[in-house]
């Protein structure tokens, strides 16, 4: 749910194989695209070549099976947004039918791990072995990975089947959007691309509105398998109707095709590292808020292991791209300075708070207001608007009133306030105000996300920011897995502390901690309580849920510090005509 706005700007792009017209010799653009699972909206770089066929004067009647083609590709989009955000309402009703609300947070957290790992190879893979293979590929892999979600047999089937749809969903957005560029004409890009950033954002809506409707209706499993025959359907129409870019096709013609040195290109190795150090990290921050029955939590032997072992395959993962000769998934030359190293540390922050601040609710909607699941997912139907509504404001203000600076330290006050505000929703607030409340944060994302973006693509030159651009999503992505899995591990690990104090006297110490076990791994335990019991359980997830949003609310402030230090090192954007 970025809400970023498609904006022009003169950049290196992923290459079509096209010739160019002479507007694309001129210009080229960055495209809106999005994480699947993050719900968020993405600036994608891509060529502006084109067949000779697309000049600025071809009527759109004249490309083949268009209508076709955008049907596929808009099925995709949808799918990306409604799938970003119908786990956030329904990770708390499948956390407790599994018994396992203690690991709920992987249901997310897997899928961006897989999908921001493989988003910035399909670019590569597209031009090795032809568009529509790999849109075929992920769009299966997606439909295969829901199927596998709608019927698994506990939590960690469930988590294995969202990374390995992860995978495919890493590309759905990426490969539309290339597609689209080659296939129209540069004058026209700008609509389909609004178009595509609408039906994103309509996704997201339905996701959080209806899943948790649906949820309650005919269970969770559903979430997943309704998207199935939807994006069958999709990949078949792609399957038939897209074509490969007119270089891989002149080049399979010519039987020039060196397919396996490209392939050699591809940083395979980046992506395994990267998956597996933030795996680790996953299994720490998920494990360790539980206690055993020492009452350790992250300081256990097993795990201080793992995560160590998770820096170090994440320093590997440096190494590797210092050194390697593919293409790197992260080039070091990108993150050297110290205004890089800013920006990307805000990229970090913001998504943490961002992904802390949505998973979040849901859980504190439902225990501490007593909503039911479609009533939980209904509420976070007005965030889901207001984030598009912010790149759309980004986007306006930034084309017209060259305040790129101004901008993002707008967005970030606003999520800052909006986590701030979420301090003072009780029980008793009415719910006109609790909607009220919601706004800023999401209004804020939707106004940090693509203005930090290109904060830091607008610092190289043209030749380095389609590279940029993947690199500060990747950062982004980290920020957000560790938002979701954190937020989550900080909720357990705070209410069994706030709990243990409040009920000494009322129970010993090993019923504490067996009640403590019970509801970490099914919340819905906590409706068969009663009395001080009861109204202590719930006080300690009011506090748990407030103490992690006021640390998503330093973390912003964090982030507006660290705007006014980038600033004083910021460098002048080479080819740049923003200030």
């Amino acid at each position: 749910m970025d809400g970023e706005i498609t904006q022009p700007l003169l950049a290196k792009t992923v290459s079509s194989g096209y010739e160019r017209t002479n507007v694309d010799k001129g210009n080229s653009h960055y495209f809106s695209s999005c994480n699947s699972e993050s719900g968020g909206c993405r600036e994608e770089s891509y060529d502006g070549t084109q067949e000779d066929l697309n000049d600025e004067n071809t009527p759109l009647s004249r490309i083949p099976h268009l209508w076709f083609i955008e049907a596929a590709l808009y099925t995709n989009v949808f799918l990306s947004g409604f799938d970003s955000t119908v786990t956030a309402s329904t990770y708390q009703t499948i956390g407790n039918e599994f018994n396992h609300m203690d690991l709920s947070s992987w249901i997310t957290a897997s899928y961006l791990i897989t999908s921001t790992s493989f988003q910035p190879l399909y670019g590569s893979f597209s031009d090795v072995l032809g568009r529509r293979k790999c849109l075929f590929f992920a769009s299966m892999i997606f439909s295969i990975g829901c199927l596998g979600c709608g019927l698994s047999i506990d939590i960690f089937w469930l988590s294995f089947m969202r990374a390995f749809t992860g995978i495919g969903g890493g590309g759905l957005i990426t490969l539309s959007t290339i597609v689209n560029s080659d296939m129209i004409p540069t004058s026209k890009r700008g609509l389909f691309q609004a178009f595509q950033n609408l039906l994103l954002g309509l996704g997201a809506i339905c996701g959080a509105s209806f899943g948790g409707v649906i949820t309650s209706s005919v269970g969770w499993r559903c979430c997943f398998l309704l998207q199935v025959p939807i994006s069958l359907a999709g990949s078949l129409i792609g399957h038939f109707y897209v074509r490969n870019q007119k270089d891989y096709e002149r080049k399979k013609l010519e039987g020039t095709s060196e397919t396996k040195e490209l392939l050699k290109q591809i940083d395979f190795s980046g992506a395994f590292f990267i998956i597996v150090g933030l795996t680790l990290q996953l299994i720490y921050l998920s494990l360790g808020s539980a206690p055993d029955k020492s009452g350790k939590t992250w300081s256990r032997l097993g795990l201080s292991g793992i995560l160590v072992a998770s820096f170090v395959v994440l320093i590997l993962f440096v190494l590797t791209e210092e050194k390697t000769s593919t293409r790197a998934i992260i080039p070091s030359k990108l993150v050297k300075g110290l205004f890089s190293f800013l920006v990307l540390a805000i990229s970090v922050l913001v998504g943490f708070a961002s992904y802390a601040y949505l998973f979040t609710l849901p859980l504190f909607f439902q225990v501490i207001l007593g909503d039911s699941t479609a009533k939980a997912g209904l509420r976070l139907a007005i965030p889901s608007v207001f984030t598009p509504v912010g790149g759309l404001i980004a986007g306006v203000c930034m084309s017209k009133f060259n305040c790129l600076q101004t901008l993002l330290y707008v967005g970030i006050a606003l999520m800052c306030l909006g986590n701030f505000l979420f301090l003072n929703i009780g029980a008793d607030t009415s719910d006109s105000l609790i909607d009220f409340f919601l706004i800023p944060a999401n209004l804020g994302q939707g106004i940090t996300f693509p203005s930090s973006l290109f904060t830091f693509i607008f610092a190289f030159s043209k030749n380095d920011q389609a590279t940029a651009t993947s690199t500060l999503y990747l950062f982004r992505s980290i920020g957000s897995v560790w938002g979701v899995t954190g937020s989550a591990g900080l909720v357990q690990f705070c209410f069994s502390r706030h709990l243990e104090k409040d009920l000494k006297g009322l129970l010993d110490e090993r019923k504490i901690r067996k009640l403590v076990t019970k509801i970490n791994s099914n919340t819905s335990y906590i409706s068969e309580l009663q009395g001080p019991i009861k109204t202590a359980v719930i006080e300690s997830f009011d506090t748990a849920t407030k103490k992690v949003h006021l640390i998503s609310t330093t973390f912003c402030l964090v982030a507006l510090i660290l705007c006014v230090i980038k600033d004083v090192f910021k460098p002048k954007p080479p080819g740049s005509e923003l200030k």
